[in-house]
């Protein structure tokens, strides 16, 4: 009998917010761990950008209130712990598309962040492991999801929320329109996907003569467009 590769509309929007959580995971770790530092080594107008950027909700008035509920925080919908629960969500669904092996690493994840939460504890060492496992995570889904098309919704996850976050923390125009080279690349495989007015605009706008994220009113266009090309 034949496999169906048909990807119904529910499975492919858990596949695309499944590549955007856990890629929200490495990217939070990622700025997390700067402003971290520079909490540790220097005065508050030093990470206070940081921290304005991870906090959106506003909900924490004290360094350690700030630490340990960007970590922990399960109702806080910008915390690590919180997106490692959605990404675990879509996972659990999507165990036959992704495999065993690739779902154990977002299990990893969410066992030492609730382990360290028990303790009320920061440990970068062990932060460092999750950042390893959202790695490993996308090696192993490379390397055993043999359906491309399932792949590509994955990818195309990923790439947009690496973009949005690039954006939001006013990255160079290099880095970013390599991320947006790759996003194309995985496009291809769904071109019907794709919103063809929004991507035109996108192409216009990130290209080196117009790149400007210190104009607001730019940067909040190319975020709007990045999270509204997808019809997913």
């Amino acid at each position: 009998m034949v496999k169906s590769f048909i990807i119904s509309a529910s499975k492919a929007n858990q596949l695309y917010w499944l590549g955007r959580y856990q890629e929200r995971v490495y990217m939070t770790l990622h700025q997390f761990r700067k402003c971290y530092d520079q909490m540790i080594d220097g005065k508050p107008e030093d990470y206070q950008a940081f921290w304005d950027k991870l906090d959106v909700a506003n909900c924490y008035s004290s360094n350690e209130d700030f630490t340990l509920g960007m970590l922990y925080d399960e109702n806080n919908p910008s915390s690590i712990l919180s997106a490692l629960n959605r990404a675990m969500d879509n996972a659990i669904l999507l165990r036959e598309d992704i495999f065993t092996e690739t779902l154990s690493y977002i299990e990893l994840s969410i066992s030492l962040m609730k382990k360290c939460k028990l303790e009320n504890k920061v440990d970068i060492t062990l932060l460092q492991y999750i950042t390893d496992w959202s790695l490993a995570f996308w090696g192993s889904a490379e390397q055993r999801i043999y359906n491309s098309r399932i792949l590509a919704i994955m990818m195309i996850g990923r790439h947009v929320e690496y973009l949005d976050m690039m954006m939001r923390y006013n990255y160079d125009f290099k880095r970013i329109s390599l991320g947006y080279k790759m996003l194309k690349k995985y496009l291809k495989e769904l071109p019907a996907s794709v919103d063809s007015n929004i991507a035109s605009q996108l192409d216009a706008l990130l290209t080196e003569e117009a790149f400007d994220l210190s104009n607001d009113e730019y940067k909040q266009k190319l975020i709007k467009y990045i999270n509204q090309m997808m019809r997913i």
